[in-house]
């Protein structure tokens, strides 16, 4: 398919030291005009960015995280939809096509996104109910799913083609969640504001794993010190302060727990996101 059929679409994708999987991500829509937000990547990234003709380059002026990121190219770009998709992750030309036909069949729906399967072949859960409405699931629990596009409460923020004007009205992605739980907000602010999130199973989405950098005790408590901190202010946000309270004297001990036994046993990246969890589901906001 040829870039004149998708004059409506701009390809956003934030990027955080992704030189080993960005080309990837690109090369599935070659000619599909694509703004790249760079987090001030120490690889790469930048490089691969700058040496291709379809790709408009943003360097952010410091790690912004995903949400602002998006934000600062959601600023930049004039098509009617874009789509938002993971440096990790590969869309091709015939399941955007699929995207943009379910988007012109249904005018309410804000968020449209795909089946994302993993490289060994599994499928990721990439739609459920709201977060703070998921109270007894999981969302590893395989539920019957219909075969056409269904209504979500959830949608992944991997892959999202999202309709321009309905993402600027509702602000786009709250700046507030550095990394972790910024879909499940703008997803249920989605349906607040009176809008459908859809996800698309005739679409299907390949998810490449991440970077190939060595994970360090260092990475590991950032990475979910954030989802903590992110947990935190998603609860404050949808569930308010006493129940977020509540929510977090539970949790607290048990993830204290955890992480000095394996300290003791000698389970260090573990236990570094044990830290970097409790650390950030106590954080102050």
């Amino acid at each position: 398919m040829s870039l004149e059929e998708f004059p409506a679409v701009t390809r956003i994708i934030v990027s955080y030291n992704s030189a080993t999987v960005l080309p990837a991500c690109l090369d599935a829509l070659s000619g599909v005009p694509t703004i790249v937000v760079d987090n001030q990547s120490s690889d790469q990234s930048p490089a691969i960015c700058r040496a291709r003709d379809d790709v408009h380059l943003i360097e952010a002026p410091g790690n912004l995280g995903y949400g602002a990121g998006n934000n600062l190219g959601l600023a930049n770009c004039e098509t009617p939809y874009v789509l938002i998709i993971n440096p990790d992750a590969v869309l091709d030309a015939e399941n955007l096509e699929i995207l943009l036909t379910a988007a012109a069949t249904y005018p309410e729906a804000a968020l449209i996104a795909p089946c994302i399967i993993n490289a060994d072949g599994s499928t990721e859960r990439t739609d459920d109910r709201a977060l703070h409405r998921r109270v007894g699931y999981g969302r590893k629990r395989i539920d019957p799913r219909p075969e056409g596009p269904m209504c979500s409460e959830f949608l992944s923020g991997a892959v999202l083609l999202a309709r321009t004007d309905i993402l600027r009205s509702l602000g786009g992605f709250d700046e507030r969640f550095f990394l972790f739980y910024e879909d499940d907000d703008l997803s249920w602010r989605v349906i607040e504001a009176g809008y459908s999130n859809v996800l698309v199973p005739a679409a299907c989405a390949i998810h490449t794993s991440g970077t190939s950098s060595t994970p360090s005790l260092r990475t590991a408590y950032r990475r979910d010190y954030h989802m903590g901190r992110s947990l935190k202010l998603y609860r404050l946000k949808h569930l308010g302060p006493s129940r977020t309270l509540g929510l977090a004297a539970s949790e607290a001990p048990i993830l204290l727990l955890k992480a000095i036994l394996r300290s003791l046993s000698g389970g260090w990246v573990k236990a570094s996101r044990d830290w970097g969890r409790l650390a950030g589901l106590l954080s102050a906001q």
